[in-house]
């Protein structure tokens, strides 16, 4: 506090901690639950002043004394604009502390991603072209998740705790990254604590937005902090300064009274008294308690300013300068800018030092400095003025510059925030540079909003710039708004990207180039389409082609008919996508391009799969992986694996999907891409949801589901939460099955699919999860409805299949309950019909099903029934959707106790109970168990343990067989059934065992016992 500490006393150092014991020990608790593996995210929020950063220090200390790793970053507000400055000014000391080679371990691979993330770190890693080139989401998403992991894995060596200053200040890049990392947090030694403003917080729309969302997702909480009681200021002052209490009685009241309890207005009231000497020592005792005219000044600002007003020139001097630098600065920095001798320079920051104005930064190779409040920072700054500010903006703008030499460029983000503050003549080329050059960087790494930021920032100043120098750049400019039009674009800002694009158009036409302007025009379209405007979308691309037929460039012909494609595919124009792949298909083999013919084919796949043509869609995708493989276009060699493991689930060829989806997994790691594991996880999740193998299906679901969120809100995150849902339902939680399949129908937009071109993708699947809603709580009519309506919506595309998966059984099963036995025949004939074109194990299956039911209900013909349920069922089980063949054993057993066999509906009431126990069906299982007890039978246990309780009677037959060393076709004769079937069966008990070859099954049959009875 600006004089020596007295004995018995603490005066000079910081206030004690007083008054804030339970919020310490609630902050120990965010370390316990990191330990444990659990969501350990806290926002800290409270006035300015407060105690937020005493309190992240007793945190951090607390988890040094731990042994864990503790780095501590803060915003600012001069770097509000600059991509993940919050997580390089936290991490960086950490991660230079770390060896390269052990760095290059904890990356496994991802050194490009954290070398984006933190460009000062300087890792000497080749670029992978996975890194550099394809969708933007897709390359920021793995920037995103590798850091995550990359943080992961650093805790296993010591757990790790994140402390986040000032977030009212934070950029939104650091934000986004802060949100994804909170999200992944579980089973990770992390803590992560995160202090700001509450004043500022609705300043910052990224903060108030990412700290709702964390905390509805439970991976949060927030904490905030109030002022100090009367009696926590009595005891401050009693601790500080060892005095009688009597004596400080009535002057706490008053301090209490003018600092309304806050604690770094204390703390300066108390450092402005003893600088005055208004309470001063004498002897042993601290006297001039007696004052009582404590009135601030108007405002904390003015008392700060007198304090400061005390500090040397040379100190007043430094601290004005590191003000204006805003955040840390180096000592390297303060003498090139200030140019005082390094004698003045050492003794004035030993003066703010002593003063607590300024802090030592630990952990940086070179010597740092810190405000040991944002008030100072920010009053130092406000007190320099608008002009004497943007003078220094400017000097210190020259001496980086200087300072910086050849390296200046990779300082862009720096040096544009001080250029651009300078706002004069002279500085404003320098400052459209370096704000260019930022954006650049900031594209780069993914950071769009700040990059926006930059970008529109130089273009302003290009723009002003009627008769200068920079007007005479016209490159410059056309490049700079190309740069400008693409980031808008990212950013979902199709209006606003759309303007900028008709202006680079015009640029091109100025140039006469007419392929640039050919491929802006592709740009346009692409804008428009995303943006809602069909009509504009296709007109921009028949200027596109128009000029590539002009330009003679045939390749960017055949790039405007890809996309054509993809938008007529995606409103399900089928016929149209299928003339425009032919055409890029034509010139793709005229040119010999294997990456465009890769994608062609990729395209082709996902159509023809579509539409109901199954071979088709096969052959297509099986090329598209020749043709991948053979350029090098590893994200496309993904897709087919992914398209055909898609088919593949749809025709119930189990071991063809498990091999695409090993390969699809396989290609999405190599690539550290969290986009592609996320598509590869659908078809697990939704594959699941029908096998019943729910428990691993939910698992999955609940680590895919956050990054489908921030990867593809629109595309994929609709179906997932559909493939979620129908599992919610079918264990009987009908409120969260609800909850999803609202959120799918609100995203997928299908409720205003009427009339009008639609992503059948996604509003077809929220038709389903809706329709299957309306079933399961008894409302048939409504089910009839939603059901028919994705119908139609699938008809008008031609995307049968669709129709046949899942939706068309919804249909039928409703009518059957309401007996509209017509309803259901004619679905029941067009489900057969379509399931034996597209060669759909599942629909043929439930075909059979409706037949019986109808059969049963309709025309009494219980022999029939018995005969078809039976076959349905075994249908189901070889594929395996094992819910809803064990809910047709159930109607099953119904007919038989009906016939009058008793034991036969026992046997199947069983089979069916284990397959509702193991995949926690309760609602079935209360059924069954039920159902049992009429009979006069015992119901099983309704727990479903490891070994034999996880497979199903006809699995555990064929693991024994295995055992034995049988092969598939001596199994097949042995229980009459087809060696594809065994296979089927095969696949799902290595799955459910965990077991990866017919060795390792024997091996297990033979150590367990339950499978061996």
């Amino acid at each position: 506090m600006g004089v020596p500490a007295m004995p018995g006393s603490s005066v000079g150092r910081p206030l004690p901690l007083v008054g804030r014991e339970e919020e310490i020990r609630s902050l120990i608790r965010l370390l316990d639950a990191a330990e444990r593996g659990s969501p350990s995210t806290v926002f800290l929020a409270g006035d300015g002043g407060i105690g937020k950063t005493r309190l992240a220090e007793a945190l951090v200390d607390a988890a040094l004394r731990r042994g864990w790793t503790a780095p501590m970053g803060r915003a600012y507000p001069v770097e509000t604009g600059v991509p993940y400055a919050l997580f390089s000014d936290a991490l960086l000391p950490t991660l230079k502390a770390v060896e390269p080679s052990t760095l290059a371990v904890l990356s496994r691979g991802g050194e490009y991603e954290l070398s984006r993330l933190f460009p000062s770190l300087e890792l000497r890693t080749p670029v992978p072209r996975s890194s550099s080139h394809g969708d933007a989401a897709e390359i920021k998403s793995r920037l995103l998740w590798n850091f995550s992991q990359f943080l992961g894995r650093l805790s296993t060596r010591r757990p790790l705790l994140i402390v986040l200053e000032n977030l009212q200040w934070a950029d939104e890049s650091s934000l986004e990254l802060l949100h994804f990392v909170a999200r992944q947090l579980q089973a990770h030694r992390i803590a992560i604590l995160c202090t700001y403003n509450d004043a500022q917080r609705g300043a910052n729309s990224a903060l108030a937005n990412t700290e709702r969302s964390l905390v509805a997702l439970g991976v949060a909480t927030v904490m905030r902090l109030g002022p100090l009681s009367q009696r926590d200021t009595y005891t401050l002052l009693a601790d500080v300064f060892a005095a009688d209490a009597d004596a400080i009685g009535e002057f706490a009241a008053t301090l209490f009274d003018r600092t309304r309890g806050n604690p770094f207005f204390i703390d300066q009231m108390i450092k402005s008294l003893v600088d005055s000497g208004r309470l001063r020592r004498e002897g042993a005792s601290w006297v001039g308690w007696e004052t009582t005219d404590l009135e601030l000044p108007h405002t904390i600002r003015d008392a700060l300013v007198a304090r400061l007003a005390r500090l040397s020139p040379a100190a007043r001097s430094i601290a004005d300068l590191a003000a204006v630098f805003g955040s840390r600065v180096s000592y390297a920095a303060l003498a090139a800018v200030s140019q005082l001798p390094d004698a003045d320079i050492v003794g004035a920051i030993d003066e703010l030092r002593r003063d607590r104005v300024l802090v030592d930064v630990d952990g940086t190779e070179d010597p740092h400095y810190d405000f040991t409040h944002p008030m100072l920072q920010a009053t130092l700054y406000a007190e320099l003025g608008n002009a004497r500010a943007r003078l220094l903006h400017g000097s210190i703008a020259a001496a980086l510059e200087q300072l910086y030499g050849a390296a200046a460029p990779e300082h862009a983000d720096e040096l544009a925030v001080h250029f651009s503050r300078a706002a004069s003549r002279e500085s404003a080329p320098k400052a459209a540079r370096y704000l260019a050059r930022a954006g650049r960087s900031a594209l780069g790494r993914y950071a769009t909003r700040e990059a926006a930021t930059y970008l529109a920032a130089a273009l302003e100043l290009f723009d002003r710039d009627v008769d200068g120098e920079l007007t005479r750049a016209r490159e410059d400019l056309a490049s700079l708004v190309e740069d400008l039009a693409r980031v808008r674009q990212r950013n979902g800002e199709y209006d606003r990207a759309t303007v900028l694009w008709r202006r680079a158009l015009e640029y091109a036409r100025e140039r006469n180039d007419v392929a640039r302007a050919g491929s802006i025009e592709r740009r346009l379209g692409l804008t428009s389409f995303w943006a809602g405007q069909v009509d504009d979308a296709f007109a921009h691309y028949a200027s596109a082609l128009e000029a590539a037929a002009q330009a003679g460039d045939e390749r960017l012909s055949a790039r405007v008919r890809i996309a054509q494609a993809s938008a007529y595919q995606q409103l399900g124009r089928a016929g149209e996508a299928l003339g425009e792949l032919g055409e890029a298909l034509r010139i793709a083999e005229r040119v010999g391009d294997a990456g465009m013919l890769a994608r062609i084919h990729r395209a082709l796949m996902q159509l023809h799969m579509f539409i109901g043509h199954g071979p088709e869609a096969h052959a297509h995708g099986e090329r598209a992986i020749d043709y991948s493989k053979a350029s090098g276009e590893r994200a496309v060699t993904w897709s087919a694996h992914w398209g055909i493991a898609v088919l593949s689930g749809l025709t119930g060829n189990t071991p063809e999907l498990a091999l695409h989806v090993r390969e699809a997994e396989r290609i999405a790691h190599d690539l550290g891409s969290p986009v592609l594991s996320a598509w590869t996880s659908e078809v697990s999740i939704e594959y699941a949801s029908g096998i019943g193998d729910w428990h691993s299906g939910l698992a999955l679901a609940d680590r895919t589901i956050p990054v489908a969120r921030a990867v593809g809100p629109r595309s994929l995150l609709p179906r997932l939460l559909v493939w979620t849902g129908l599992m919610h339902l079918g264990r009987g939680d009908t409120e969260r099955a609800r909850m999803l399949f609202d959120e799918s129908w609100g995203l997928s937009r299908a409720g205003d699919s009427a009339g009008r071109d639609v992503d059948v993708n996604t509003v077809v699947p929220a038709h389903i999860g809706m329709a299957a809603l309306a079933l399961a709580t008894g409302q048939r009519r409504e089910a009839i409805r939603l059901g028919e309506a994705g119908v139609a919506i699938a008809d008008r595309s031609g995307y049968i299949a669709w129709a046949v998966h899942r939706l068309i059984p919804i249909i039928i099963e409703a009518a059957l309950w309401l007996q509209d036995f017509e309803r259901a025949e004619r679905y029941g004939e067009r489900l057969r019909a379509h399931s034996t074109r597209m060669g759909h194990a599942l629909g043929m299956a439930w075909a059979t099903a409706s037949d019986a039911l109808v059969a049963r209900l309709r025309d009494h013909d219980d022999a029939r029934a018995v005969a078809l349920l039976s076959a349905a069922a075994d249908q189901l089980e070889a594929v395996p959707f094992v819910f809803d063949a064990a809910r047709i054993r159930r109607n099953l057993a119904q007919l038989l106790v009906t016939s009058g066999d008793r034991d036969a509906a026992a046997r199947e009431l069983r089979r069916a109970h284990d397959v509702f126990a193991r995949i926690g069906a309760e609602n079935e299982l209360n059924g069954v168990r039920d159902e049992l007890r009429e009979l006069g039978a015992r119901p099983p246990s309704r727990t479903i343990g490891e070994g034999a309780g996880a497979l199903t009677g006809r699995e555990l037959e064929i693991a024994r067989l295995v055992a034995e060393r049988k092969s598939n076709k001596e199994i097949g004769v042995a229980l009459r059934i087809s060696s594809r079937t065994v296979s089927t069966h095969l696949s799902n008990v290595f799955a459910k065992l965990g077991v990866r070859s017919r060795g390792e099954l024997t091996d297990r049959v033979r150590q367990d016992e339950t499978l061996r009875r």
